[in-house]
């Protein structure tokens, strides 16, 4: 993530994201809104692809509230946003943002990101798509390098009985081993030196 955002901007939303009321029950209903009006693409992890425009009708039509939800999450879409184009992966996007819905702990918090992303209810994770998540998910201005995810992925994979292809596992039940992983420790604490907008 990054586009144009200065710092002074990913410190203000990191800011005011912890003022937010967005609950899980309007992630869920916004994810639902936001793929049903966007297109199909199969260069995106997800396979969906939502426009800005779209986002923005899809906050409105669920009452998100303006301030500071709608204001943070336009914001986040603009950090999303790495080409430029007003465009971003639909899923991807909404599991980045979910963590800001939960008050509860990091496992609770990482098993919602991934129910976000699991649109059609699998329990299924693929490595590819883990990495997104994971790469996506927003607490604040702290981020994990790709190859510290990476080493999260490959750690959390080794060893389990992979499904049907080979590639992916069940998540419900890897969640505890994926938040004591060391790296996702240092990540959500916000310990780690890279931050948003950084070049990896």
């Amino acid at each position: 993530m990054g586009n144009d955002a200065s710092k002074t901007n990913r410190m203000a939303i990191s800011a005011m994201s912890h003022m937010m009321k967005l609950t899980k029950a309007q992630t869920i209903l916004l994810r639902d809104l936001c793929v049903s009006c966007s297109e199909r693409n199969d260069t995106n992890v997800s396979g969906y692809r939502i426009s800005r425009q779209n986002f923005l009708l899809a906050m409105t039509k669920i009452n998100v509230p303006t301030e500071p939800d709608y204001d943070v999450l336009e914001k986040l879409f603009v950090m999303w946003d790495k080409k430029g184009i007003d465009k971003v992966d639909t899923l991807v996007f909404l599991a980045g943002i979910s963590p800001m819905a939960s008050v509860m702990d990091v496992a609770t918090k990482l098993r919602f990101a991934l129910e976000v992303f699991d649109y059609k209810q699998t329990g299924r994770v693929s490595k590819k798509e883990l990495q997104a998540v994971i790469g996506a998910s927003y607490f604040g201005d702290a981020v994990l390098l790709d190859v510290q995810i990476e080493m999260i992925v490959d750690d959390l994979f080794e060893g389990e009985d992979m499904i049907e292809d080979g590639d992916e596992i069940l998540y419900t039940d890897k969640i505890f081993k994926m938040t004591n992983n060391p790296l996702v420790i240092e990540f959500v604490s916000g310990a780690g030196t890279a931050r948003h907008g950084t070049v990896q």
